[in-house]
């Protein structure tokens, strides 16, 4: 049987891209799920798909759903295991092309969005003494890339965050990881135009397979309680 078999497992951003890998990743391991994403339509056909699953509209800029949310899962399942706070937006160009809407949500869904929902789900592991939070960060919180000021700023804050949150948490059993992943081919990378890297660079031939990640995350959650990696972080091995 799988060490996650019946687990209770929260992502957010689950609608496409990593989210979505992560959902399937741990379903097959036999978990049970609680997804979450702005749009409705594409969690509830994901959960339509999975073995034990509900889905919960949600808004991580929004402290009161994002708590909403995390009460939504443990009122149906009557606990959590795992947070995976993964919900992220990104817009890259120049330092002086990014406009006050642009970077209020950059900060709001990626640093406070996190934010938000280790506040929420910290509250009821500390309470079980026991639980994993993964903050899906970025390579871009450990480098300097162009074209990437207020999203990198967004993952350096959000790995700052995450080293803080588990020297604070493990004193609970609960245990946290920052996962630095590198460019991750989803369609996302169409729709940029401005990128971090040389255009030689091929999302789909160079970059990370969302569901090898996905399955790499399930392999960090399943590790023995008795320890944790406390950052991970993910590159592609050819460019």
């Amino acid at each position: 049987m799988s060490a996650l078999a019946d687990q209770v497992v929260c992502i957010t951003g689950a609608g496409r891209g990593l989210g979505a890998a992560l959902a399937r990743a741990f379903d097959a391991a036999g978990a049970r799920l609680v997804l979450a994403s702005r749009t409705a339509g594409e969690i509830d056909e994901l959960c339509g798909a999975c073995r034990d699953a509900i889905s919960v509209q949600t808004d991580v800029r929004v402290p009161d759903e994002v708590r909403a949310l995390i009460d939504a899962a443990v009122g149906e399942f009557g606990r959590l295991d795992v947070m995976i706070n993964n919900a992220g937006v990104a817009v890259y160009g120049p330092v002086n092309s990014y406009t006050p809407t642009e970077i209020d949500a950059i900060i709001d869904t990626n640093v406070k969005g996190t934010i938000y929902g280790c506040q929420a789900a910290f509250a009821v592991m500390k309470a079980q003494r026991s639980g994993f939070i993964v903050n899906i960060g970025s390579i871009t919180g450990t480098l300097h890339l162009a074209n990437e000021s207020v999203y990198g700023a967004s993952k350096w804050a959000v790995r700052g965050y995450t080293g803080v949150l588990w020297q604070e948490a493990r004193e609970s059993g609960v245990r946290v990881c920052h996962v630095a992943p590198g460019g991750i081919d989803t369609p996302f990378w169409k729709t940029q135009e401005f990128l971090p890297f040389p255009e030689k660079f091929d999302p789909e031939r160079d970059f990370l397979n969302p569901d090898e990640l996905a399955s790499t995350v399930v392999e960090l959650v399943s590790t023995s309680s008795g320890y944790c990696p406390s950052e991970i972080v993910v590159q592609p091995v050819l460019f």
